[in-house]
């Protein structure tokens, strides 16, 4: 028998009669919602459903001692006790299981079971294990910062505490000593996998490796929750840190619609859990101290049902969702406008470096806005980044400019969090071949969040990261990952080459609504070429605006970063021989400046794509399908693209030169168009 063992409680407190009996019209509640979509779910009306009987005592009994609209609330796919205990409606949440027009949730986008609510601080969720973690760190995060007593309440099932992003958030809290309480609900069950394979010690012992004080208590128990919860979140608000409830709970349905347990559990195993059932607990409990009498139970079985019922009948009756772009909200703007780039005006006759453009670009943006904060790992000075980006900024800004510690997911995934309460946090990831431990939050997490949402939550994060090669760095210290990020929608993805766009990028990202990545080519920080005149404090560059950096009549580069100098030097190169190139620095990503790139081909008749990323579905690619289709037929030659070679990047230079793109190689590329 794989089910956790559940300890016996022998209450050291009356729980009020009051108390008891409306926590008992919410269990019902829940039994009758999970009846009600089972039914659903059997008839074909509901895509996904996870039943979270056997949680719901823990859950509603401990979200009774919060505030919702003051406290914050992450839920996961199990947790409609949670939700009927913070106040959403049950009309709110058929609407959500059923994806019906009206769900106040998501408006049909997002799953069943995962639920929202902007008034009751109700965070969207995703679907992915594990990943409310760190996102709850950096609300309350933001929380501490503000000075108010919120608690930031977090929950899942045991077999997410398996995830290293639970280890992560579990170290930053301690660390911050944050206002956190972590509810792990533990039925001994990810899916089919017993705990014991799954944890090799307790979960609280785990959080009080980490220094968190933590409990273990029988969470089929109202009394013991009754018991346990309000020392604990009194503990939080009066500012020792945070704290862990691991409740031994049972899972009395399968893991979710696609599942059956009973290919996995025993019958005799079953017939135990079933005997656990918290509803029955409570009834017989509430009977046996006389609490309530049979005929009461029966009347309050009878009311809650038909309110149930006739909420779901409701949104049963509703149609589907507004059939409208879907593109909406995965953005603040589908498409920004294509805004004129303002003239700089320039601070002196003095050039600037590329590092230090981006410096004062950060410098000044804080000093505009209170709320940006900025972390990662070795960024405060007196080392100020591997680099030296941030140098000088924490002395300046004190606090608000933090060494993190060395974890991509917790630098991504606690700025994504800080951000859904209203903070600006602009995060330095050391070097793009090292971001990989945060994918869950840069793919499923920060990105989705207004489009998951319908646009009731934004998260706009900035996130830099040193890019490229030709340093001499080999396979982990090289990597280009444009083309990666141009993959997933809600990112804004930009990638300046000098001094004057790094510095108006900078503030473009610091004042975006949208998330943005930020690459920075390590070849530039310090490079000559790429110096330029800084611009004053009020010089920004609107996104999707390209820049003509020589004209041309022969023959179009369309480029972006270090490879800007490259063609740079072609032109120049081929200007001696008679020959007219022009060049074109994207500048965005995403969004990219198309009508820059068409009006050049339709003058020169003829384009080179040059990007330092690997060959084979590099953003090159997207932008010879995207000038084919758009351009045909003031094509004179087929696009050509020059880039590196689809490998990793060597480390003895000979072999690096052999990899990434060439000024040579680009131009013999730029011969051939022209001799088509």
């Amino acid at each position: 028998m794989s089910i956790p063992p559940i300890t016996q409680f022998l209450p050291k407190v009356s729980v009020p009669t009051k108390a008891t009996v409306a926590l008992y019209r919410k269990v019902l509640a829940v039994f009758y919602i999970e009846e009600r979509m089972k039914a659903f779910t059997r008839h074909g009306k509901c895509s996904f459903w996870a039943s979270c009987r056997g949680h719901e005592v823990t859950q509603l009994g401990v979200v009774s001692f919060l505030r919702p609209g003051h406290d914050w609330f992450f839920p996961y796919y199990r947790s409609k006790g949670t939700v009927v205990g913070v106040g959403l409606s049950f009309r709110d949440i058929f609407l959500g299981m059923l994806s019906r027009e009206g769900d106040p949730s998501s408006g049909g986008r997002n799953m069943p079971e995962h639920f929202s609510s902007r008034r009751l601080n109700l965070v969207s969720r995703t679907a992915c294990v594990g990943s409310q973690f760190l996102p709850a760190v950096g609300v309350a995060k933001a929380v501490k910062a503000e000075g108010t007593d919120a608690v930031v309440y977090v929950e899942s099932g045991d077999g997410a505490a398996s995830e290293g992003e639970f280890f992560e958030a579990l170290n930053w809290a301690s660390r911050e000593k944050l206002p956190m309480l972590f509810v792990i609900q533990n039925n001994g069950y990810a899916i089919s996998v017993p705990q014991r394979i799954q944890t090799a010690s307790s979960i609280r012992k785990i959080a009080e490796g980490f220094g968190i004080h933590a409990v273990e208590i029988d969470g089929t128990s109202y009394e013991c929750v009754y018991e346990t919860a309000p020392d604990l979140i009194r503990s939080v608000r009066q500012g020792n840190g945070p704290v862990l409830i691991e409740a031994k709970v049972v899972r009395l349905d399968s893991h979710s619609s696609s599942d059956d347990q009973r290919k996995y559990r025993s019958e005799e195993e079953l017939r135990h859990v079933a005997e656990l059932d918290p509803l029955q607990q409570m009834e017989r409990w509430m009977m046996e101290n006389k609490t309530i009498s049979s005929t009461e139970i029966e009347q309050i079985r009878r009311e809650i049902k038909e309110e149930v019922d006739s909420a779901a009948n409701w949104a049963d009756a509703q149609p589907g969702p507004d059939v409208h772009d879907l593109c909406a909200g995965i953005y603040a703007e589908i498409k920004p406008e294509r805004t004129a780039v303002p003239c700089p005006r320039y601070v002196s006759e003095k050039s600037v470096t590329f590092i230090d453009a981006i410096n004062h670009g950060l410098s000044e943006e804080m000093q505009r806005n209170p709320k940006i904060v900025m972390w990662g790992e070795d960024i405060a000075d007196p080392k100020g980044g591997v680099f030296g980006v941030t140098r000088g900024l924490r002395d300046m800004f004190g606090e608000r400019v933090s060494n993190s510690p060395l974890a991509e997911a917790s630098i991504v995934g606690v700025a994504g969090g800080m951000a859904l309460a209203g903070y600006k946090p602009i995060v330095e990831i050391q070097f793009a071949d090292y971001l990989w431990p945060a994918a869950m939050q840069l793919r499923n997490e920060i990105p989705t969040v207004r489009w998951r949402s319908d646009g009731a939550w934004t998260c706009p994060v900035v996130v830099r990261i040193a890019v490229g090669g030709y340093i001499k760095g080999g396979p982990w210290h090289s990597t280009c990952v444009e083309s990666f990020f141009s993959h997933i929608p809600g990112w804004r993805i930009v990638f300046p080459s000098c001094a004057e766009d790094a510095k108006g990028l900078i503030k473009a990202a610091a004042r975006s609504q949208d998330p943005v990545i930020f690459l920075e080519h390590k070849s530039l920080y310090r490079l000559v070429q790429a110096k330029s005149l800084e611009p004053d404090a009020d010089y920004v560059v609107p996104f999707g605006r390209g820049r003509i950096l020589c004209e041309g009549t022969d023959a179009t580069i369309v480029t972006w970063g270090i490879t800007v100098y490259h063609a740079l030097e072609v032109a120049r190169q081929l200007q001696q021989q008679g020959k007219s190139v022009e060049v074109l620095d994207l500048r965005s990503i995403i969004p990219f400046d198309e009508e820059m790139i068409y009006e050049s081909v339709r003058k020169t008749n003829r384009i080179v794509i040059a990007h330092e990323d690997s060959l084979t579905m590099g953003f090159g690619a997207e932008l010879a399908a995207r000038i084919a289709a758009n351009c045909i037929d003031a094509l004179d030659a087929p696009v050509l693209r020059v880039t590196a070679k689809d490998s990793f990047v060597p480390s003895a230079p000979a072999l690096e030169a052999l990899v990434l793109p060439s000024v040579g190689g680009l131009r013999a590329a730029i011969e051939q168009t022209l001799l088509y």
